[in-house]
C-alpha cells in the first residue's frame, strides 16, 4: 500500500509540473503576441525619445543617491525607492529594445518577402522572353526554309525543251517565266526534277558499267604487277652472276648505282656541285674522292615532305611567346598520378632550332697530294638559311710534328681566301641576317663553329646566287669548279711545302733552296728560334706600326716570329704569311739589337733591308717549297752585310762587298749578284 500511494503522489507531481509549463509557455506566447502587436503601433522616433528619457533620468537618479552617500545620509528607504524607480526604468528600456528588435526582424521579413515576389515576377518575365525568342526563331526557320531540290543544278529550260521527251515538254512550249503562275512554275519545276532524275538514273548505271571495268582493268594491272615481282629476282640473279665481269673489268655498277639512287635525294644546290664535280673528276682523273655522306631514310622522308608542301614553310609569327608549352610526364600507381617532371620549353630556342634545319645528306669530296696532306670537305645545304656551307678537317702526315707546321693545315687556313677576300664568316644571303635576329642571333660568326664557313665561292659551285656587295663580284662571278678544285690542289701542295719549311725552322735549320736560284753562300748569321706568334702581339710590337697603318696584314694571316745571332748582335722578325702564300711572299718586319735598337722607323738601314728581302726578292709561280727559305737565307747575309759594314773590328768581313756605303743617303750594299762566288752592291 505505501509503494502505490509513493507511486500515485509522484504522477500528481509530474502531471502538476507539466501543467505549470504549459501554463508558463501560454503566457509567454501571448506575451510575445502582445508585443508584436504592440511593436506594430508603436512609433520608433517616440520610443527612442523614451529611451534617451529613461537613460537621463537613471543617470540623475544614480547621481542623487551617489550624492547622498558621499553626504551620508541614512535614509535607506529613500535609496530603496530610488533603486527601485531606476530598475523599473531598466525594465522599461529593455521592453523597448526588445520592441526594436521585433521591428527588424519584422522588417526583414517584410523585405525578403517583397524580393521573393520581385524574382518571381523576374522569372515570369524572361520565361516570357525566353518563349518569345524561341518564337521568332522559329518563324524565322520557317520563313528561310528551303527546299533540297533547290540546291540540285538542274539542266536550263532551253536544253530541257530540247532533250527532254515530248509527254513532259508538250504543256511548257508556250511557258513565259513573267506572266506564268506559281502553279505552272511549280508544274515546270516537277517536270524538270523527273527529266533530272531519269538523267541521273541512266548516268548511274554508265557509272556501274565503267566501274566493272575499271576492276577488270585493274586485275589486269595486279597480274603484271605479280610478274614484274617475279622478274626481279632474276634480273638480281642476273647482276650477281655479272659481278665477276665488273670486278674484272674495273666497272662497279652496284656502286654506281647506289650512289645515284642516293644523289636524287640530294637538295639542288648539292645535287649541281655534285653532277658537275663527278663529272670534272672523270675527264680530268684527279686524286679526289667524292661521297654523298647521311641517313637514306631520313632524306627519303624529307623529300615526300617537301613534295607535300611542309618543308619550306614558314613558322607562323602569331603564336602568343607567353603561351608556354609544358611537357608533363604522368606516372599512373593505384589510380594516383603524380607530375614527375614539368619542363618548360623555350619558344626562341625551338625558333633556332627549327632555322637551323639542316638537310641529311651531304656532299664529302676528299682531296689528296702524293706524300701529303689531304684535306677533306664537307658541303651541307641548310635548308631555312638557303646557304651553303663548308666545313674542313686535314689528315696531317705523321712527319710534320712541329706545331707551327700543323697550324698552317688546319682546315680553315686552307680553304680560307681560296677566292680574295672571301673568309666564309659572313653569310652571303642578305635574308639570313634578319632570320637571325629574328631568333635572337646577332650575327652569322656566332654560327661558324657549330655549322661552317659560308664562303662565297661554295654557293657559286652550288649554283647559288645572292645579291651582294659590289666589291668582288667578278671575282666570284667566274668562280666553277674547274677553278675551285685547281685552286684547292694549289693551296694544299703550297701549304705542304710550307709545312715541310717550317718544320725544319722550328728545328732552327733553314731548308735547302735549289741550285738554281742564286743565294749567296758565306752567311755567317744563324738562325736560333723560330715560333708561332699572335696579332695580338704583332700589333704590340713598336716595329710594325707602318704595316699596320698600310693596311698590309689582316688577322687572317700567319704571323711567325724569328730570332737570328751573330756575336753581340741580335735581329729579331716578326714574319705576316698570307694565305695566297707564295703569289704574295711572306712580309718580314725587322728589329736590330746592337749598340741601341734599330728598325725601319728610326733607322734608313734598316727599311733598305725589309725592302730588300720583301720586294727586291725575284719570285715565280712555283717557288712555294724555296720562297720563305730563300729570303731566311738572304736575309741572314743582308745582317752580316749590315754589321760588317757598321764595326768591322768586331765583326770581320766575310761578305764581298766593293764599298760599305755610297751616295749622299750612304746606302748600305743590299743587293746581291752572282757574279763569281757572289757580290753584294748598292745597285
Amino acid at each position: 500500500m505505501v509503494k502505490e500511494t509513493s507511486s500515485s503522489n509522484i504522477k500528481k507531481k509530474r502531471k502538476t509540473a507539466n501543467a505549470d509549463n504549459d501554463a508558463e509557455t501560454d503566457v509567454y506566447k501571448k506575451v510575445v503576441e502582445f508585443e508584436e502587436k504592440e511593436s506594430s503601433s508603436r512609433q520608433s522616433a517616440l520610443d527612442a525619445t523614451i529611451y534617451f528619457e529613461m537613460c537621463q533620468d537613471i543617470k540623475d537618479t544614480l547621481a542623487e543617491i551617489l550624492k547622498r552617500k558621499c553626504q551620508k545620509s541614512a535614509d535607506t528607504a529613500a535609496n530603496r525607492e530610488l533603486l527601485t524607480e531606476i530598475c523599473i526604468k531598466l525594465c522599461v528600456i529593455r521592453k523597448l529594445n526588445r520592441i526594436d528588435k521585433i521591428k527588424h526582424v519584422f522588417g526583414k521579413e517584410t523585405l525578403s518577402s517583397e524580393k521573393q515576389k520581385c524574382d518571381s515576377i523576374k522569372l515570369s518575365y524572361q520565361n516570357l522572353v525566353y518563349e518569345l525568342h524561341h518564337l521568332v526563331a522559329e518563324t524565322n526557320k520557317c520563313l528561310s526554309f528551303k527546299s533540297k531540290d533547290e540546291d540540285i543544278e538542274l539542266v536550263t529550260f532551253e536544253e530541257f525543251v530540247k532533250e527532254a521527251p515530248a509527254s513532259l515538254t508538250e504543256k511548257f512550249k508556250e511557258y513565259n517565266d513573267d506572266t506564268a503562275s506559281s502553279e505552272e512554275k511549280h508544274a515546270l519545276r516537277l517536270a524538270r526534277l523527273e527529266w533530272e532524275l531519269s538523267q541521273r538514273k541512266s548516268l548511274a548505271e554508265l557509272c556501274k558499267s565503267l566501274e566493272e571495268e575499271k576492276k577488270k582493268l585493274g586485275q589486269d594491272l595486279v597480274e603484271r604487277k605479280e610478274k614484274l615481282n617475279a622478274l626481279r629476282p632474276l634480273l638480281m640473279n642476273i647482276i650477281d652472276a655479272t659481278k665477276p665481269l665488273q670486278e674484272h673489268l674495273d666497272v662497279p655498277f652496284d656502286q654506281l648505282r647506289a650512289e645515284h639512287k642516293l644523289a636524287f635525294l640530294l637538295p639542288d644546290p648539292l645535287y649541281i656541285f655534285y653532277v658537275n664535280i663527278v663529272s670534272y673528276k672523270k675527264v680530268y682523273d684527279l686524286n679526289l674522292e667524292v661521297n654523298i655522306v647521311g641517313d637514306q631514310d631520313d632524306a627519303i622522308q624529307w623529300k615526300e615532305s617537301q613534295e607535300a608542301g611542309e618543308g619550306l614553310q614558314d613558322d607562323d609569327d602569331s603564336e602568343h611567346e607567353s603561351d608556354l608549352p609544358e611537357v608533363e610526364e604522368v606516372v599512373e600507381v593505384k589510380k594516383r598520378r603524380h607530375r614527375k617532371s614539368v619542363q618548360q620549353v623555350d619558344p626562341m630556342e625551338e625558333k633556332r632550332k627549327k632555322l637551323l634545319e639542316v638537310h641529311p645528306l651531304s656532299v664529302e669530296i676528299i682531296a689528296k697530294i702524293d706524300d701529303g696532306p689531304s684535306v677533306t670537305s664537307t658541303f651541307r645545304y641548310y635548308v631555312k638559311l638557303r646557304i651553303v656551307t663548308v666545313t674542313s678537317k686535314v689528315n696531317v702526315p705523321p712527319n710534320i710534328t712541329a706545331n707551327s707546321a700543323r697550324e698552317i693545315l688546319s682546315g680553315e687556313n686552307i680553304l680560307g681566301e681560296l677566292i680574295e677576300n672571301d673568309f666564309g664568316t659572313e653569310s652571303p644571303n642578305p635574308t639570313t641576317l634578319y632570320q637571325l635576329k629574328k631568333v635572337g642571333i646577332s650575327s652569322y660568326h656566332s654560327l661558324v663553329p657549330q655549322i661552317g664557313y659560308a664562303y662565297n665561292w661554295a654557293q657559286a659551285v652550288c649554283g647559288m646566287e645572292f645579291l651582294a656587295k659590289q666589291t668582288g663580284c667578278n671575282k666570284v662571278g667566274s668562280v666553277n669548279i674547274e677553278n675551285v678544285i685547281r685552286i684547292l690542289f694549289k693551296r694544299l701542295s703550297a701549304r705542304n711545302n710550307l709545312a715541310n719549311q717550317l718544320q725544319q725552322l722550328e728545328q732552327n735549320i733553314i731548308p735547302e733552296v735549289p741550285d738554281v736560284v742564286d743565294l749567296p753562300s758565306t752567311a755567317v748569321t744563324s738562325l736560333t728560334k723560330w715560333s708561332s706568334t699572335t696579332y695580338q702581339r704583332f700589333c704590340q710590337s713598336d716595329f710594325t706600326q707602318t704595316l699596320l697603318e698600310e693596311e698590309l696584314v689582316s688577322p687572317s694571316d700567319l704571323f711567325y716570329s724569328a730570332s737570328l745571332n751573330r756575336g753581340p748582335a741580335n735581329l729579331h722578325a716578326l714574319i705576316v704569311i698570307k694565305n695566297s702564300y707564295p703569289e704574295t711572299p711572306p712580309i718580314f718586319s725587322l728589329c736590330l739589337c746592337y749598340k741601341g735598337m734599330h728598325h725601319s722607323g728610326n733607322c734608313d738601314e734598316m727599311r733598305d733591308m725589309e725592302r730588300a728581302v720583301n720586294v727586291n726578292l725575284q719570285h715565280g709561280d712555283g717557288n712555294a717549297s724555296w720562297l720563305l727559305s730563300a729570303q731566311i737565307t738572304y736575309l741572314c747575309s743582308y745582317v752580316d752585310v749590315y754589321l760588317e759594314t757598321m764595326d768591322t773590328k768586331i765583326f770581320p768581313q766575310t761578305a764581298m762587298f766593293l764599298r760599305k756605303i755610297c751616295a749622299r743617303n750612304r746606302k748600305r750594299p743590299f743587293k746581291f749578284r752572282k757574279v763569281g762566288a757572289g757580290i753584294f752592291t748598292q745597285n
